[in-house]
């Protein structure tokens, strides 16, 4: 899974949404559908956003807060073969 060493971050407008959590997404934060097509066995994080703000969302697939980044890639290991390094 191409999980990424960073969060995404940016402006995301109030409504509901939902969020990659198998890391396979091409439209990243936001779920395209891939964990069905590559049957990952994971589901989209469904949050709704009430505020319109720049928010970090999680990348790494570890956050005890997803969608939102709560700084879980600073721990991963740095040989971690689920994480695809952010350039």
């Amino acid at each position: 899974m191409p999980y990424d060493t960073r969060p995404w971050k940016g402006e995301i407008a109030c409504g509901s949404y939902e969020f990659c959590a198998c890391g396979e997404s091409q439209n990243k934060p936001f779920c395209d559908g891939s964990h069905e097509a590559m049957n990952t066995g994971k589901t989209p994080t469904v949050c709704d956003i009430a505020e319109t703000k720049n928010y970090a969302i999680c990348m790494c697939g570890n956050s005890n807060t997803k969608p939102f980044c709560d700084g879980s890639h600073k721990k991963l290991p740095a040989n971690n073969p689920n994480v695809t390094p952010s350039t």
